[in-house]
């Protein structure tokens, strides 16, 4: 949902209740220990914002050894033990517990250390019970002024984690935010750093832009910023690329990012819309939609899930299909599958809301009312739906095996062809006789 900016108010009076149980447990077990610790990072940037905080960070001048001591009857992921952090589990949420960073001119741990070397200003808060919020950067003007903030040195911010040139770009897209001039000019200088962090680190950023409210956005400054080429170089080559009958007075790029904002916050859609037009261009036309989009999504480590959601809505012109004839649309659902079928009909709506073509539109509404004709029918589509089985055909005297397969699919095209002949006297009449009158 896209924020309301007209008289937002700041919540700088965060009190214990605002807090999240589990958090505000864990620091207090800590501090009854004899430990400092605070609750950090981006959660207490969205409760100044008034808006729900999900991931709860602890800062700590504890070593992973003695937070997990501490918690000794709780359960404990030393997951990150090297870097400082492990994760202790409370009620079965995961809270990430750090060590303060270390800095060479401070020998001695402590939180304004940890904090200098946060990210951005509007992510290096603290909360402390019974002092409040700590703002030592200023973060609280620049979440006023939507500007997102490299803490102190932004280059030297990203060479201490290259990751956080895609991170400033996600907050832009979540947070309706603008990047300032000095952090561009950083990740500008430095966006070839960004391959030395992993493919399952730049997916998981990647993946918030696409859902966020301004993917176009985001995805422009990736190329502006020079991160594309690394990431995405498919994508970057449809940059100064036209194809008049597809986009006319617009190169592909400008084209695809297009679609991406006029998708819902689907992952597989948008995922679509990146990567299918992709294909378009020459240089990838002797592969296979289907392959050239898996091979991508699997050098960026998806999960094969999301690998096959997309795979099936690339592999053919979704632009080309007609829902106008109720047979195509039981041939899509039978090929495709009922989820499909309306996630066609999402591509078609955005292209045509791209393309502004009033007749477009009416013939993609009459589509939409035939197919929900078609869904409230509940036609046959798959071989559970036939109104004999298996068992009928070898009563009938058919081998199981290649033969009764063959006969069950023949039977299925039919009734997909023509569903009122989905009734069990009339199959029986047609594997007995071999027509239907």
């Amino acid at each position: 949902m896209i924020r309301k900016e007209k008289n937002r108010k700041f919540n700088l009076k965060i009190k214990s209740k605002d807090i999240d149980p589990g958090a505000l447990f864990i620091t207090k077990i800590l501090n009854d220990s004899g430990y400092e610790a605070l609750v950090v990072g981006g959660c207490i940037r969205n409760l100044i914002m008034g808006e729900e905080a999900h991931d709860w960070d602890i800062t700590t001048n504890a070593t992973p050894d003695e937070i997990s001591r501490a918690f000794k009857e709780f359960k404990v992921i030393p997951v990150g033990k090297k870097f400082g952090t492990v994760t202790v589990v409370i009620n079965h949420i995961n809270y990430e517990v750090s060590t303060f960073k270390k800095n060479k001119s401070a020998p001695t741990p402590n939180l304004f250390e940890d904090l200098r070397h946060r990210d951005f200003t509007i992510n290096a808060f603290a909360w402390r019970e019974g002092e409040g919020v700590i703002d030592y950067f200023n973060g609280l003007e620049d979440i006023k002024q939507k500007i997102t903030r490299g803490v102190e040195d932004p280059v030297e911010r990203i060479k201490e984690d290259p990751l956080r040139m895609l991170r400033a770009i996600r907050l832009v897209c979540e947070l309706d935010f603008k990047i300032d001039k000095a952090t561009l000019q950083a990740i500008e200088k430095n966006s070839s750093l960004i391959k030395k962090v992993s493919p399952e680190r730049i997916r998981d950023e990647l993946i918030k832009i696409l859902l966020s409210n301004f993917p176009k956005r985001g995805f422009k400054l990736l190329q502006q910023l020079g991160l594309l080429q690394f990431i995405l170089p498919e994508l970057e080559r449809c940059v100064g690329f036209y194809q008049e009958d597809l986009c006319p007075n617009k190169d592909l790029f400008e084209h695809i990012l297009n679609l991406l904002n006029n998708l819902p916050p689907d992952l597989a859609l948008r995922l679509v819309a990146l990567l299918g037009e992709v294909t378009q261009l020459p240089s990838n036309s002797q592969t296979s939609r289907k392959e050239f989009a898996a091979k991508i999504l699997r050098r960026l480590k998806f999960k094969n899930s999301i690998i096959k959601k997309v795979s099936i809505l690339v592999q053919e012109d979704w632009r080309a299909i007609d829902f106008l004839n109720p047979k195509n649309i039981r041939q899509y659902i039978f090929k495709r599958g009922e989820e499909n079928i309306l996630n066609v009909l999402e591509l078609k709506r955005a292209d045509i809301k791209i393309s502004k073509k009033i007749a477009k539109l009416k013939q993609l509404e009459k589509m939409e009312q035939q197919v929900r004709e078609v869904l409230e029918e509940k036609p046959a589509v798959s071989l559970k739906d036939l109104a004999i089985n298996g068992k009928d055909l070898i009563d009938l005297g058919y081998q199981e095996g290649v033969e009764l397969g063959g006969m069950l699919k023949k039977l299925l095209e039919i009734v997909i062809d023509k569903p009122e002949l989905n009734r069990r006297e009339r199959l029986l009449e047609f594997l007995e006789t071999g027509s239907m009158k």
